[in-house]
């Protein structure tokens, strides 16, 4: 099990209230660009099938992989 794997399901984390607390809001946050954070790092690892089926070029792909998280 990786590191990932171990953190996921932290983000489940519940709050209180609709809106939560601080702590609640950021977990969230950080929760959204984690997984965000893995989908683009996951989309960098496709094979050139696997991206043309989808419809995307090696280029694009790489690009939007090296994106920085907080974007």
């Amino acid at each position: 099990m990786d590191t990932i794997d171990t953190i996921r399901p932290l983000c489940s984390y519940k709050s209180q209230g609709p809106e939560g607390n601080v702590f609640a809001r950021l977990w969230r946050f950080y929760c959204a660009r984690a997984a965000k954070r893995r989908s683009r790092l996951a989309l960098g690892e496709l094979s050139a099938d696997l991206l043309k089926d989808i419809g995307l070029t090696e280029a694009e792909a790489r690009r939007e992989s090296a994106v920085p998280f907080w974007r």
